[in-house]
């Protein structure tokens, strides 16, 4: 049996697809302040001549540090909190948290759009903590898309073995630590896969 497909290297938020054609959207997104995703694939992206401004390519990925803080639109109580109790803490991680959930929520009015009437995605996210703050992606996902009129079929929660990324961080800095660090903490212990219905 054949199945045709396409590929389109495209950003998140604006996938060229009809509206209400899609049957089942699988993801695991960009961590919030995890990694600077462009620059672990900007040799690629430069090598595969995908880019020749290294500058414009960090910009346009989805949890850079790069963005502008603009016409936020966080879509849930949550994470308003989260950005609030952040904002007694560090301005700079509060903004990057906010515009990082402000962009998922982007994604998530185009995963509406593109998903059929009964259609399904599956988002696997972790959560973590940042300067003594709880940062719950997995909460405030579920209460974005809520928000935009999905409901909730499951929320599937496992416990993380190990992985072969940086898994721990400095309680003090946030930055990644190493294993044996005295002050480190689990990064993302837990996964939880979303699975939410149009």
């Amino acid at each position: 049996m054949k199945i045709q497909s396409q590929v389109y290297c495209t950003d998140a938020r604006t996938i060229p697809v009809k509206n209400n054609s899609v049957s089942l959207i699988v993801t695991s997104p960009p961590y919030v302040t995890s990694y600077e995703y462009a620059d672990l694939h900007q040799l690629t992206a430069l090598w595969m001549e995908h880019t020749k401004d290294l500058s414009d390519f960090r910009k346009r990925f989805i949890g850079t540090s790069c963005h502008s803080k603009k016409d936020l639109v966080l879509n849930s109580g949550l994470a308003e909190k989260i950005r609030q109790d952040l904002l007694t803490k560090d301005k700079k991680t509060a903004n990057e948290v906010s515009t990082y959930f402000s962009e998922m929520n982007q994604v998530f009015v185009g995963m509406k759009r593109m998903l059929k009437n009964g259609g399904k995605t599956c988002i696997v996210i972790g959560n973590t903590s940042l300067k003594g703050v709880e940062i719950l992606n997995a909460e405030v996902f579920a209460e974005q898309l809520q928000n935009l009129g999905l409901k909730i079929v499951d929320i599937v929660k496992r416990e993380i073995p190990s992985k072969n990324l940086p898994s721990t961080r400095d309680k003090k800095t946030g930055r990644f630590a190493k294993i044996s660090d005295k002050n480190k903490v689990s990064a993302y212990p837990t996964e939880y896969i979303l699975i939410m219905e149009k």
